[in-house]
């Protein structure tokens, strides 16, 4: 299986905590949505499922993502991701249940998410260091047989 997360890029930050579901990204943002896009194509990854978080930045990032790769899959939302303090099995627990029945072999699975979510993957799973601030990042994590997490290809956008 290879997991493919991705951070959303740079939204509006609403001084309304309500409306920071719905604050869309700004036109760097949608900028570095298209440079993941490029990237995943480049590396031939193209999304056998694709789950995001409900924010409406993570709907339009997955998007801009699929048109770039003209790619077409299973869209789906998850209320949570996975939380900050998440452990590597807690993660991967949750990876397995977005395959679904595809199961661990095969899929490319992609998960747009939070800097919370990318602060968990790094720390359990490992990563090149990447700013915190609100940029586009795409991490590339395959799972070995031995169900072992391999960091891959990264990108980190404007």
């Amino acid at each position: 299986m290879r997991f493919v997360f991705i951070r959303h890029g740079h939204y509006e930050h609403p001084s309304d905590r309500a409306a920071k579901v719905r604050a869309s990204l700004t036109c760097e943002g949608r900028a570095a949505a298209r440079e993941a896009g490029e990237f995943l194509r480049a590396h031939g990854i193209v999304p056998d499922v694709a789950w995001r978080t409900p924010p409406e930045r993570t709907r339009e990032t997955l998007a801009i993502v699929l048109e770039v790769l003209e790619a077409a899959c299973p869209l789906r939302v998850s209320a949570h991701g996975f939380a900050r303090s998440a452990s590597a099995v807690e993660i991967g627990a949750r990876v397995d249940g977005w395959a679904g029945d595809r199961g661990p072999a095969g899929c490319d699975l992609v998960f747009v998410g939070h800097g919370e979510q990318q602060v968990a993957l790094l720390r359990e799973l490992g990563g090149p260091a990447v700013p915190r601030r609100n940029r586009a990042t795409v991490l590339v994590y395959d799972r070995d047989a031995a169900g072992e997490w391999i960091v891959g290809p990264c990108f980190v956008g404007r």
